[in-house]
């Protein structure tokens, strides 16, 4: 589950980051160094968040006592956890891809629309690249999502039957 949450956190997170370079060209040169260090520094704080929850989870499990304080015995839910995974990914995919695609269409009609600009210096532009970007990614994560959960299992050096 938290490996999920990871995905999912970084994946909105990475947009955003994206969505506030669009900013960047309205400010001045003293800003703009203020607000380079601070992208960059979301940017690695959502990486080292991917990194923490995808590939250190049963860490981060041992860390937040996770497993503690459950009288319960572990549920034995007889599905392979990668399958939970991939699964997970592809909805995770699926909801992005369904929840970008009408905004690029949005952003593609305005641009259509402004006829007298050229592309470089349309006011939609890196909203049609940004866009566009989000919806290829969404895309490959639903149609490469059993390469990415094996790709999570190699580095987490975790056994595909193990459910952290």
């Amino acid at each position: 589950m938290l490996k999920i949450i990871g995905i999912f956190l970084v994946i909105n997170g990475v947009t955003v980051s994206i969505q506030s370079l669009t900013v960047f060209s309205a400010l001045t040169i003293a800003s703009s160094i203020f607000y380079i260090v601070f992208t960059l520094g979301t940017l690695v704080l959502y990486f080292f968040v991917l990194w923490l929850f995808v590939f250190k989870t049963s860490w981060l499990i041992d860390r937040l006592d996770l497993e503690n304080g459950f009288e319960e015995e572990r549920i034995d839910l007889k599905n392979d956890f990668s399958a939970i995974l991939t699964i997970a990914i592809i909805v995770i995919g699926g909801i992005t891809f369904l929840d970008t695609l009408p905004i690029l269409c949005k952003y593609l009609f305005a641009y259509f629309q402004d006829k007298s600009m050229h592309f470089k210096y349309s006011p939609n532009a890196s909203w049609v690249i940004l866009f566009a970007i989000k919806v290829a990614v969404a895309y490959l994560l639903m149609k490469n999502s059993r390469r990415i959960t094996a790709f999570i299992y190699k580095r987490s050096g975790e056994k595909k039957e193990d459910n952290s």
